[in-house]
């Protein structure tokens, strides 16, 4: 055979070869679930005058691709969400006034996407919709907030800790009627 045949037959095969490696590599990229996090800032909407300053003033978001976590800052007391992509319901904790309780919440049957506008990644079951957005209004209670985001940061799911996204102790677990009651019995002892 003539090597100067040989030589072109084997660049184009090697080129093929890195060409459909490279789809390859992109496809399985493509598909992987995004893990990292976002840093939103809250616009209070319609807040309603009140003793408890329960609208977070920030929101971080973070992810693996697999569980997440949304952690509230400045509020009077703090709250975070954990759950799984995979799961039906999702735990919000509630650290005030010296209480610590875990609450269970069921995921929304139907999400909505009210997000104006949104990443190409799947959105927590609370905020009920289906595409992590960029910014929203979010509902809680009587009150509305828009979330804009201000920071999204990629870390590879290996760079998170093994702990990152479990439940942390020390949290009693309550209904929403104990958890009602308690705010209340909070609210009459601060009058």
């Amino acid at each position: 055979m003539n090597p100067l045949l040989l030589s072109q037959t084997l660049r184009h095969v090697t080129a093929s070869l890195l060409l459909q490696t490279s789809f390859f590599v992109f496809a399985l990229q493509a598909t992987e679930p995004w893990s990292g996090t976002v840093v939103y800032d809250v616009e209070p909407l319609n807040i309603e005058a009140s003793g408890w300053d329960y609208l977070p003033k920030t929101i971080t978001y973070e992810t693996n691709g697999e569980d997440w976590r949304i952690t509230e800052q400045g509020t009077s007391f703090e709250r975070i969400w954990i759950g799984s992509f995979e799961a039906s319901e999702y735990h919000v904790l509630f650290h005030f006034l010296g209480h610590a309780v875990e609450l269970l919440e069921p995921c929304p049957a139907s999400p909505s996407d009210d997000a104006v506008e949104c990443y190409e990644h799947y959105a927590p079951c609370p905020w009920s919709m289906n595409s992590l957005p960029k910014s929203c209004t979010l509902h809680d209670g009587p009150a509305s907030y828009l979330i804009s985001a201000r920071e999204k940061v990629e870390t590879p799911p290996r760079n998170w800790g093994r702990n990152a996204f479990q439940l942390p102790a020390g949290y009693e677990p309550v209904d929403r009627l104990t958890l009602a009651a308690l705010l209340s019995k909070i609210a009459r002892s601060t009058d």
